[in-house]
């Protein structure tokens, strides 16, 4: 059985995902007030930076926003108001993000009111499924506009995917009512609450425990606890998940090192380093046991961009081909695209993942419970 997990406190509402061993799978934490992906701004140009190619726009009176001019739809000048959508929050000193041509998301499709493109996620590799949904998202495209099928979408009834897109066109015409009447800078639309987003995204749990009273969808069981997060020592999973070395189930462990370009994982078999014939029969059990924690990882931590694993060496072919599967078998239950290129001329094998709207805090920044690392 899936369970979510939501706990809200300290200005920010946090969500878990464990899977049918309570292991932690996914974690991500939603700021309560601040700018985040999804968020629909009326704007007010502040400055144009030619250089830059972009305009600078002011989204409140505290946040002003990045938008290159390739995002927006029309040359624009100081002064100008525009409607916009947080595409990357803000990173650091890194100005969030913005962009003209809005997406409203859904469970099972993403309406583009602002464009013409109709297309399938790139998460879906199957080609007979990729085209049964082509053809779907082609017959519900509303006139004018833009949509894209979501990988979770295949299989579901055409009149359920429907009913979302016409809820998705009801929220267009609000938002454009409301920048009617709005002065800028203004929100004109804050996203889907913590929740919707991660039942959206997440593979659908059969529990959530919560710390108070919500709406769920049918098949979805609520339990109300004060504190979910420590019925499942939720603080103490993410801590040992968020350290440089994670053990593994058999006694390995991995050395996680981000970099400024890359995210470098080593696999290490530990004290138990097998002897003859027993060598390869360990090494690949270990690797595959560093697959299985790496994709959970990767998850909590919100890791993006780069990421370069050095599994222990294996002679035979098979064992390298079996570790590699299993990463790419993992690698599509994330929510979060991932590609797997494979082994390197060194040996090491090479992935990319999307970076992550909302970026796990570094382990530094984490209040960590008082746990072993073992």
């Amino acid at each position: 059985m899936r369970h979510m997990l939501l706990e809200s406190g300290g200005g920010q509402t946090e969500l878990a995902l464990l899977d049918e061993g309570g292991q932690l799978t996914d974690y991500r934490a939603f700021p309560q007030n601040g700018l985040f992906a999804e968020q629909v701004y009326l704007a007010r140009v502040d400055r144009i930076a030619k250089g830059m190619g972009a305009a600078f726009v002011r989204l409140t009176d505290g946040q002003i926003g990045f938008l290159p001019f390739s995002e927006a739809f029309e040359p624009l000048s100081g002064g100008q108001t525009v409607v916009v959508q947080v595409r990357k929050p803000p990173v650091g000193e890194k100005a969030a993000y913005l962009t003209e041509d809005l997406s409203l998301a859904g469970r099972w499709a993403i309406l583009l009111p602002r464009s013409t493109k109709t297309a399938v996620s790139s998460r879906v590799t199957d080609e007979e499924v990729k085209a049964a949904l082509l053809k779907t998202a082609r017959s519900l495209t509303p006139d004018g506009m833009g949509l894209i099928l979501r990988k979770e979408s295949a299989g579901i009834p055409e009149a359920e995917i429907r009913a979302e897109i016409e809820g998705l066109l009801s929220l267009w015409d609000q938002i454009k009512e409301k920048s009617k009447a709005a002065g800028a800078p203004a929100l004109l639309w804050p996203g889907r609450s913590p929740l919707e987003r991660a039942l959206d995204d997440w593979e659908r749990p059969d529990r959530l425990t919560a710390d108070r009273e919500m709406p769920v969808p049918p098949g979805i069981e609520l339990v109300v606890h004060p504190h979910p997060f420590s019925l499942y020592s939720v603080l103490e999973q993410r801590h040992r998940l968020l350290q440089r070395r994670v053990w593994l189930p058999g006694g390995g462990f991995l050395v996680v090192d981000p970099c400024e370009a890359m995210t470098v994982i080593d696999v290490n078999t530990g004290k138990n380093t097998g002897r003859g014939a027993d060598k390869e029969a360990l090494f690949l059990k270990t690797n595959l046991e560093a697959a299985q924690m790496i994709a959970r990882l990767l998850r909590v931590r919100g890791v993006g961009g780069i990421i370069v694993i050095d599994f222990i060496d294996m002679e035979a072919e098979a064992s390298r081909a079996q570790v590699l599967d299993a990463l790419r078998t993992l690698s599509l239950r994330d929510p979060v695209k991932c590609v797997v290129h494979g082994f390197t001329a060194l040996g090491l094998v090479e992935m990319t993942r999307k970076k992550s709207e909302i970026p796990s805090k570094a382990p530094q920044d984490v209040k960590q419970p008082a746990v072993s690392e073992g």
